[in-house]
């Protein structure tokens, strides 16, 4: 992700719903030790205010974490408001990382620059 321009979408898609948010978790706090904690996010304080009221509306913690840093997360496990508002913010532009079981990929047309998928086996962990 790295080499990646700045305000390109990317989609990463992982194996379960608890690897969603431990990613998502491990990404956040990789931007926060690196003092990069804008680095998601395109729109500047217009999208952080965007991401923080969006924050307030929604019910999973891991979501509610992540969203003020430009992440989202997508699983079937998601209530559907949440579901439904992380793919909104991700067309929008606001999230510049999705992490997502198969879910999104069944039937969600989402832009992304690139998309990444987690090389571990299933049942490792």
């Amino acid at each position: 992700m790295k080499q990646l321009n700045d305000k390109q979408e990317i989609t990463v898609f992982v194996h379960s719903r608890s690897e969603t948010t431990r990613t998502a978790k491990n990404l956040k706090e990789t931007s926060i030790e690196r003092d990069e904690v804008g680095k998601f996010m395109s729109g500047g304080l217009a999208t952080h205010k965007i991401l923080m009221e969006t924050a307030e509306n929604v019910k999973d913690p891991g979501l509610k974490n992540i969203l003020q840093f430009g992440i989202g997360i997508h699983h079937a496990g998601l209530e559907r408001l949440g579901r439904r508002l992380v793919e909104e913010l991700f067309a929008d532009g606001h999230l510049q990382v999705l992490i997502s079981t198969a879910t999104l990929a069944w039937g969600v047309n989402l832009p992304a620059h690139a998309w990444f998928m987690s090389l571990n086996q299933l049942g490792e962990s």
